[in-house]
């Protein structure tokens, strides 16, 4: 990725700089410059098969302030005093029946851009306030990123209960998520842990 630093080109450059009293050590990232497009997961990255793009979903691709306000004047200015800067969102789907399915029928990814990791530890705190607002339930959410949370809710249709998972997380100045939904009695907070660990990797310094 753009944050892992390069090694030199000179084997002996690395080693003689590190015996060097005057070299100082590099700092840590504090900023992930990389395209939120290049974040989320892709197609061939998920561990579950019979998955395909989902293209025409509405709130898919590219994000930007523009595209999140929905033509609100109101909204863009929140979001830009607010420290966002650009999103993206991939979401995937199988063509299975819902009633007899194992496993995620959705699947969403997306990452999400701020100017500093305190814009993007206050945009977490806001949309964990949102989904326990919601009604969500708050589950536990391991060790993802360096803050996380998970929710889980469920909705009743054609006789089949259905059931979301939320796993959402910041690495310093990205805010990630990822959302499974499926038959309830079939899925669980573990497929949604999964797929953040595995979005996770891309975004380690």
């Amino acid at each position: 990725m753009v944050l892992r630093p390069r090694r030199s080109g000179v084997g002996g450059a690395v080693l003689t700089c590190g015996l060097l009293a005057g070299c100082a050590p590099q700092p840590a990232p504090t900023v992930i410059r990389t395209d939120p497009a290049r974040l989320v997961l892709t197609l061939s990255e998920l561990p579950y098969p019979g998955f395909q793009v989902a293209a025409a979903t509405p709130d898919s691709g590219r994000r930007s302030n523009r595209a999140e306000a929905g033509g609100s004047p109101a909204v863009l200015h929140r979001l830009e005093q607010e420290g966002r800067t650009t999103g993206y969102s991939a979401t995937y789907t199988r063509a299975v029946q819902i009633a007899s399915a194992v496993g995620p029928v959705v699947i969403q990814s997306v990452a999400t851009a701020y100017r500093t990791d305190g814009d993007a530890t206050a945009a977490l705190g806001r949309d964990a306030a949102g989904l326990a607002g919601a009604g969500d339930t708050r589950l536990s959410a391991g060790r993802v990123g360096q803050a996380a949370v998970a929710f889980t809710s469920q909705r009743s249709a054609a006789q089949v209960t259905y059931a979301q998972y939320v796993v959402e997380w910041r690495e310093l100045n990205v805010v990630n998520a990822v959302v499974v939904e499926g038959n309830a009695l079939t899925l669980d907070l573990g497929y949604a842990l999964t797929l953040a660990r595995l979005q996770q990797r891309g975004e380690h310094p």
